[in-house]
């Protein structure tokens, strides 16, 4: 059982949540800073939602500059644990809480030790994370920004299904969406990238990584069909998010990630 100071309180600048993936490791750190409140709740809820939708191995919750003298997030973060377990596959979820805060006792005393793993410091959360990833299948390419590169991206897709004997209905659709990822990043980022494709069950998880920190946003339908086709632009997305399951985008240490999720039709 770790020390309790009831009276303990750290000093934090401004609230806040952020969100930022890595994708050499498949993990997503969630840093929640503030005096936790109504405000810092809804945004903390809103970036786990967000993180969990990337179904990554694993997500680090960072709460050590978190000022909740009374522990009343401690259910929040448990409740991501659970959450996490039920997906499939699940996704590990491990905390990193200052060992004399009295969030770090409360999660003692509810047990928090059989549904989230609390750590000292980040450099240990991190270790534990990464160690206790799930064995997924995953193939990866860093390549350059080329025209040809949409096209080795789908190849990439191509063997990954024939490795993990996928069906045409998540073969078709995750080709498409690679190689729409693949051209958007090859064309609005114009760096290095890195394309990655993870079997979940019987699905796929793409990942496009550059290093241009500016996210994607989804452009509204035009009002008028384009006159040629072959030519319109700025729908890509719109493609995307048809043909997968789920999608998003997340920042990097050194740009973004753009991700969806595609099951069988």
């Amino acid at each position: 059982m770790r020390a309790r100071h009831p009276f303990a309180r750290r000093t934090v600048r401004a609230s806040q949540v952020t969100v930022t993936a890595d994708v050499d490791n498949v993990v997503t750190t969630v840093t929640v800073r503030g005096s936790w409140g109504r405000s810092l709740s809804r945004d903390a809820f809103l970036a786990l939602k967000k993180s969990l939708g990337g179904h990554p191995d694993a997500v680090i919750i960072d709460l050590c500059d978190l000022d909740d003298p009374h522990a009343a997030s401690a259910l929040t973060w448990i409740t991501a644990r659970r959450v996490a377990d039920a997906m499939d596959p699940p996704v590990h979820v491990v905390a990193c809480v200052p060992a004399t805060s009295v969030l770090a006792d409360r999660l003692d005393r509810l047990g928090a030790a059989y549904y989230l793993p609390t750590y000292a410091d980040l450099i240990q959360a991190r270790a534990a994370a990464i160690a206790a990833r799930p064995h997924t299948d995953q193939r990866r390419l860093t390549l350059p920004p080329e025209p040809d590169t949409p096209a080795l991206a789908r190849n990439l897709v191509t063997d990954a299904c024939a490795a993990w004997r996928l069906p045409s209905g998540v073969l078709y659709p995750a080709r498409l969406v690679m190689s729409e990822l693949a051209a958007n990043a090859v064309e609005h980022a114009r760096t290095p990238i890195v394309v990655v494709v993870l079997r979940r069950d019987e699905g796929l998880h793409l990942v496009v990584n550059d290093r241009d920190p500016r996210l994607p946003t989804l452009l509204p339908p035009p009002k008028e069909p384009p006159g040629d086709l072959w030519n319109a632009r700025g729908q890509g997305l719109r493609t995307v998010q048809a043909a997968s399951a789920a999608w998003g985008a997340l920042p990097t240490a050194e740009g973004k990630m753009v991700w969806a999720t595609i099951f069988p039709s």
